[in-house]
């Protein structure tokens, strides 16, 4: 659509403008339009793959954020333990092997 002056694009509202788009994909020759086809499918498919890529790397945060959760989950119960077992005396060698805390962090419980 040749004769539109360029100013129009820039003033026309969102309805106006896929008036003018409609109007020219109409316009377009056979040729034309398959190759219109193949880049609107193109600009598509383009579109999903960063989509799944965006969905992927949220559920593999969610997984590593999960995980270290878990992993925080277990070290606060191995110090609550720890703690517990050094209020009745039991030996820091023995904590240790029960708990897998180091010594020296246990000796600063």
């Amino acid at each position: 659509m040749e004769f539109i002056d360029p100013s129009v694009y820039e003033r026309a509202d969102e309805g106006l403008r896929q008036l003018i788009k409609r109007a020219e994909v109409g316009a377009l020759s056979e040729k034309e339009y398959d190759q219109y086809e193949a880049s609107m499918k193109l600009l598509a498919d383009e579109i999903d793959m960063e989509k799944q890529g965006y969905e992927r790397g949220m559920a593999d945060g969610m997984r590593k954020g999960i995980a270290q959760g878990m992993q925080q989950g277990v070290q606060q119960e191995s110090i609550r333990i720890a703690k517990e077992m050094k209020q009745n005396k039991i030996p820091t060698d023995v904590i240790s092997k029960i708990t897998h805390l180091p010594e020296s962090e246990i000796d600063n419980l």
